[in-house]
């Protein structure tokens, strides 16, 4: 009678643990993270038709080989644009938009648009479901002649997002340095 019970309890034990196991490996699929191959912002010029395309592009990703292109974002002084991101994983074919997903998960991320030295001042426009900034779509004002850079940053912050965040919380997905030119 004692053997019985010991194996009853040892079958539940076993079915609990195995449970839990595979509750977890699905949490682990749902969140798994995106290659990002390239970066593309594409600016707009307030009042005219003059539209361009900055790129950072690097197909094998993160290591291994450098990146294929990294442009220079040029932009006239005193001037707006509107700037859109596009983020794409190229190392697969057909091409895989990751912006799609960022949109569908707009509450859990959020660009940081950061210039240094450059006088350009930009506003992130596109909202999440909770009024707070996702960073897909900005303007950008410029100044004066000057040089600097502009760092993209893509945080994912599932369930922390807040108003205010550093760019130092959440897990990052992308941080570049775009060198930056008012000329």
């Amino acid at each position: 009678m004692q053997t019985r019970w010991v194996k009853l309890f040892s079958g539940a034990a076993l079915l609990a643990f195995t449970m839990s196991a595979c509750s977890k490996d699905k949490d682990e699929v749902v969140n798994e993270e995106e290659l990002i191959t390239t970066v593309a912002l594409s600016f707009q010029e307030v009042g005219t038709v003059n539209a361009f395309s900055v790129v950072f592009r690097d197909t094998d990703g993160e290591g291994g080989n450098p990146p294929s292109t990294f442009d220079e974002i040029i932009l006239k002084p005193n001037a707006n644009y509107s700037c859109s991101i596009t983020l794409l994983n190229e190392s697969v074919n057909p091409a895989e938009s990751i912006t799609d997903e960022i949109e569908e998960e707009a509450d859990d991320h959020e660009f940081f648009l950061i210039p240094s030295g450059a006088d350009i001042d930009i506003t992130r426009v596109d909202l999440d479901s909770k009024n707070l900034p996702i960073g897909l779509s900005s303007t950008w004002a410029t100044g004066a002649a000057s040089t600097g850079t502009v760092r993209v940053v893509l945080k994912h912050k599932p369930g922390s997002k807040a108003g205010g965040d550093a760019v130092t919380k959440g897990e990052t997905d992308i941080d570049l340095n775009f060198t930056a030119k008012v000329q």
